[in-house]
C-alpha cells in the first residue's frame, strides 16, 4: 500500500471518529437528507433476535433512516458519497471527496454492514459499504424514491433500547427546530423554534430569525441554528436572564460541530441582539408588567418581571443605557385608591409628598388620611424589597412604610360611658408624675393594618392624628415639655377588664386598674424599678384618700 494510502486512510479513521458522540451521524445523515430536499424524515429503529437455529447470538439491530429527497444517481454516488471509501472492485483508497465527511461518521458505531437504496433520473442503485468500509455499488431493477439508509449491527434488546434512547436526546437537540417532519419511531421530534420565557421578541431580517426573552436563571440559554439544525447551545451570564434562539444562514459551525464560529456573521448577531437587550426588551417588560399590574395580578411572576424591572432602571441609572419614555410612564405600580401610577408619576410628586407602601388593599384610616393629602400610596406584598428598590432607584426618592404611622379613631358614646371612672384614676396618677397630658382618650386602635393594635395605650400631638410609631411612647414632664393626649385602646382585651375592674360604683378599683395600665404602657418603653414603685405608691395613697371621704 502506498503512503498516500495509508494518509488517507489515517484521514478517514479521523473522520469516522470525528464527533465525541459516536450518534452524531444520525444528524449528518438528516442535514444530508434536508440539503437533498426532503420534507419528511423517518428514523427507525429496531431489534431482530437471532433465529432459534442458530448460533444464539444477540441478534441484530436495525437503524433505517428513509428520506424523500432527490436522491442519487451514479455520478454523484461516484463523484460525491464514495469518494472517501475503496471500492471493491479497483480498490482506490486514494480518492478524497467533500460529499461524504458527514456520512462517514455512521461508522462511528461500529456497524458491521451499511446499505444506501437511492434512486434518480431513472436510475436506481444499491450501495453496501462494509465493516472494513469497502463498498459495492449494485444497480437495482426496482424503482427507489429518495434514499433510504440501512445500519446493520449485532447487538440484544438492551443495547437496542439504550441506542433508541440516545438516538433520542441526539435529534431531540440537534434536530428539534428542522424544518421538515423527522420522526423517531413514529414520533414527531421536530417543532417549531419557540423560547420558553417571559416577554418573547421576534426579529426578523434576511436571512435570520431570532426570538429573545427574559427567564429566570442568570446563565440563561444562548441557542445558534442555520436551516433549524442546532448550531450549538449554551448557558452563560454575558446577558444575564436574557435567554436567545437565533437561526441564521450567516451563521455556522466549527469543523468538530461542537460550537459556532465567532466570525465577523457572528459578532453582528450578537450586536442586533445586545440592541434588542436594551430597547425592544425592556418596553416589552414594562408593557407586560404594567398589563398584569391593571389586572391585579400577584404572585411569582410578577415578582420576576420586577425584579427584571429593577435591573433595567439600575442599569439606566447608571448610564449603561438609554430607557425609551414609553418605560418611564409604564404604570407598574400598584396603587391603593386609584389606578395604577408610573415612575414618571412618582418623580413628579416626589418633592412634595412622601411615597407611601402598604401591605393591604384597603388604606385604613392612616392611609385615607394620607390619600386625602394626596400622597401616593403604593400597595407591596409580603414586604417587597423589590417593589421599594424600583420607587426609590426610579424616582429617586425612598419611599416609606405605612406601619411607620398610626392613629385612633373615636370610641362610641356606649365605650365611653364605662370609661369615666378610669380616666379619673388614670389622670391622677400621671399629674402625680408631672407628666405633660393635654387629654386621656378612649380610642379604637385595632384598625386594618395597625401596627399598634396590641398596645393598651399610645400617646399622640392630637387625638386622632397621624403619629410616627416611633413616638407613640413619647410622655415628657416639666413645663417645657410638648402636651401628648394619653389614648387607651379600646379594643384591647386588657383593658376590657380593667374597665370592669375600675367599675362603677363603690365596689369598684379605679386606682389598681389606673396603676396596671401604666405599668403595661410604659413597659414598652422605660419602666424602671424607681417608676414601678412611684406609680404604686400614688395609687395607693390615692385609694386611701378615696376610702376616707
Amino acid at each position: 500500500m502506498s503512503e498516500d494510502a495509508v494518509n488517507v486512510g489515517q484521514a478517514l479513521d479521523n473522520l469516522v471518529h470525528q464527533f465525541a458522540d459516536p450518534w452524531s451521524f444520525l444528524r449528518e445523515l438528516i442535514q444530508n437528507a434536508i440539503d437533498a430536499g426532503s420534507r419528511e424524515i423517518d428514523v427507525r429503529i429496531e431489534h431482530e433476535p437471532p433465529d432459534e437455529e442458530g448460533d444464539g447470538g444477540p441478534g441484530l439491530m436495525l437503524v433505517e433512516i428513509v428520506d424523500s429527497g432527490e436522491g442519487m444517481d451514479r455520478e454523484i454516488i461516484d463523484t460525491r458519497l464514495t469518494r472517501l471509501f475503496s471500492s471493491a472492485k479497483d480498490g482506490d483508497y486514494t480518492k478524497i471527496g467533500r460529499f461524504g465527511i458527514g456520512f462517514v461518521s455512521v461508522f462511528a458505531i461500529e456497524p458491521d454492514l451499511v446499505c444506501v437504496d437511492t434512486g434518480r433520473a431513472g436510475e436506481y442503485w444499491r450501495v453496501l459499504f462494509r465493516a472494513d468500509r469497502s463498498f459495492e455499488r449494485i444497480a437495482l431493477d426496482m424503482p427507489v424514491e429518495g434514499t433510504t439508509i440501512r445500519i446493520y449491527k449485532q447487538a440484544d434488546e438492551q443495547a437496542v433500547e439504550d441506542a433508541r434512547a440516545r438516538a433520542r436526546a441526539v435529534l431531540d437537540y440537534w434536530c428539534k427546530h428542522a424544518k421538515v417532519e423527522l420522526r423517531l419511531d413514529d414520533e414527531l421530534i421536530t417543532r417549531p423554534m419557540t423560547l420558553e420565557a417571559a416577554c418573547v421578541l421576534t426579529h426578523e431580517e434576511e436571512g435570520t430569525r431570532l426570538l429573545l426573552g427574559l427567564v429566570e436563571d442568570i446563565e440563561p440559554l444562548r441557542g445558534y441554528y442555520h436551516g433549524g439544525l442546532t448550531l450549538h447551545e449554551e448557558y452563560d451570564d454575558r446577558l444575564p436572564f436574557v435567554a436567545f434562539k437565533i437561526d441564521s444562514r450567516y451563521l455556522e459551525h466549527t469543523l468538530t460541530r461542537d460550537n459556532v464560529i465567532r466570525d465577523e456573521n457572528y459578532d453582528k448577531a450578537m450586536a442586533i441582539i445586545a440592541k434588542l437587550a436594551a430597547t425592544r426588551l425592556p418596553a416589552a417588560l414594562f408593557a407586560e408588567l404594567a398589563a398584569r399590574t391593571a389586572a391585579g395580578d400577584q404572585g411569582p411572576q410578577v415578582d420576576f418581571l420586577r425584579a427584571r424591572a429593577l435591573d433595567y432602571v439600575v442599569g439606566a441609572r447608571a448610564g449603561e443605557f438609554s430607557l425609551d419614555e414609553s418605560v418611564w410612564r409604564a404604570a407598574i405600580f400598584p396603587r391603593v385608591g386609584g389606578p395604577p401610577c408610573s415612575i414618571a408619576d412618582l418623580r413628579a410628586r416626589k418633592r412634595k409628598l412622601d411615597i407611601w407602601l402598604t401591605p393591604t388593599a384597603e388604606p385604613g384610616p392612616v392611609g385615607e388620611a394620607l390619600l386625602a393629602q394626596g400622597a401616593p400610596l403604593l400597595r407591596e406584598v409580603d414586604n417587597d424589597q423589590v417593589l421599594e428598590a424600583l420607587v426609590r432607584v426610579g424616582a429617586e426618592h425612598s419611599p416609606r412604610r405605612l406601619d411607620e404611622l398610626c392613629t385612633a379613631t373615636p370610641s362610641t358614646t356606649h365605650e365611653l360611658a364605662r370609661w369615666r371612672p378610669l380616666v379619673a384614676a388614670l389622670r391622677a396618677l400621671l399629674q402625680s408624675r408631672d407628666a405633660r397630658i393635654s387629654a386621656i382618650e378612649l380610642g379604637h386602635l385595632a384598625y386594618p393594618g395597625s401596627p399598634v393594635a396590641g398596645h393598651v395605650a399610645i400617646t399622640q400631638a392630637s387625638f386622632g392624628a397621624l403619629t410616627p410609631v416611633a413616638e407613640i411612647g413619647k410622655l415628657e414632664q416639666g413645663w417645657l415639655a410638648s402636651k401628648r393626649v394619653v389614648v387607651v385602646n379600646a379594643d384591647h382585651p386588657t383593658v376590657a377588664h380593667l374597665l370592669e375592674l375600675a367599675g362603677p360604683g363603690d365596689a369598684g378599683e379605679p386606682e389598681l386598674a389606673a396603676y396596671l395600665m401604666l405599668k403595661l404602657f410604659y413597659l414598652r418603653s422605660a419602666l424602671s424599678p424607681e417608676l414601678d414603685s412611684a406609680l404604686a405608691t400614688a395609687a395607693a395613697e390615692a385609694r386611701w384618700q378615696r376610702s376616707i371621704n
